[in-house]
């Protein structure tokens, strides 16, 4: 009989990970050391305990870097669940925001233009009858350089003001218009996180193909896009650009009040309370 057999039963993938570290002659806080992440992830992995690693995207970092630390093949990572296979979808309800409606071009003209005629007629009836304006008069005229002038010109309590004298309103500035709607989708699966200006989660999840999330900007404060090169971030349509902020495939930033993207800090590596 053959003294090398197969196993009848594979070796649990945890116990894999620890029979490799012991035969290092590696501790779990050695371990941990070397990685620069807790202790409580190092257990975690050799207890099988996936779901204390956190979101997906951050528990393929702390498998891959603990491979790596102790030589294995990466063919492990098969055996793990949730490593290879697409992560389910959720389905996203959302409410889309509609713009505010805006008043037309044409109301700010028309209605300067009714005052101005409202302005003329009330001047025409404290005139005398030999000094009054006639605004029909003024209007079916031909513009003559003459006619031009007296329209140019208008008398207040018996003084002629010109346009030399005559004082000049200032144009209104032009309020900037602000997104309302931000859109984020992917063409392939990202994880994403959108929290608000108050720190709340307004959305935690995975986004690709069909699913995607909106939300008003000025309700958002951070956003992190994990796979971020095949995702997509736009306000009112407008394509956004999050190369600059993307570290590792993961990008970290917020939008600053005219709708820019500015990188925001990392967040802290999660801890979690040892076993």
């Amino acid at each position: 009989m053959d003294p090398i057999q197969n196993p009848l039963f594979r070796e649990p993938i945890g116990m894999t990970f620890r029979a490799k570290r012991e035969l290092m002659d590696l501790s779990v806080e050695d371990a941990a050391k070397a990685l620069k992440f807790g202790t409580h992830l190092i257990e975690a992995i050799e207890h099988e305990e996936w779901q204390k690693l956190g979101a997906p995207i951050y528990a393929k970092s702390y498998i891959n870097s603990y491979i790596k630390l102790l030589g294995l093949s990466e063919d492990i990572r098969n055996e793990i669940p949730g490593m290879t296979a697409a992560p389910q979808l959720k389905a996203i309800t959302y409410a889309k925001i509609e713009p505010t409606r805006r008043s037309p071009k044409w109301v700010l003209p028309t209605v300067s233009l009714i005052a101005v005629a409202a302005l003329l007629v009330y001047l025409n009836l404290r005139q005398s009858p030999s000094e009054a304006l006639s605004l029909d008069a003024l209007v079916e005229q031909p513009a003559t350089p003459e006619n031009q002038a007296i329209q140019a010109a208008v008398v207040i309590d018996g003084q002629s003001n010109t346009p030399e004298t005559a004082p000049k309103s200032e144009a209104l500035a032009a309020a900037p218009v602000k997104a309302t709607e931000m859109l984020i989708r992917s063409s392939q699966q990202s994880w994403v996180e959108v929290r608000g200006k108050d720190g709340s989660v307004l959305f935690s999840g995975t986004l690709g193909g069909t699913a995607e999330f909106r939300q008003d900007p000025a309700k958002v404060g951070k956003i992190t896009v994990g796979n971020a090169s095949t995702a997509e971030i736009s306000l009112d349509g407008v394509k956004l650009d999050i190369s600059p902020m993307i570290r590792d495939e993961v990008a970290r930033f917020t939008l600053s009040d005219d709708g820019k993207p500015t990188a925001a800090d990392p967040a802290p590596t999660p801890t979690l309370p040892n076993e």
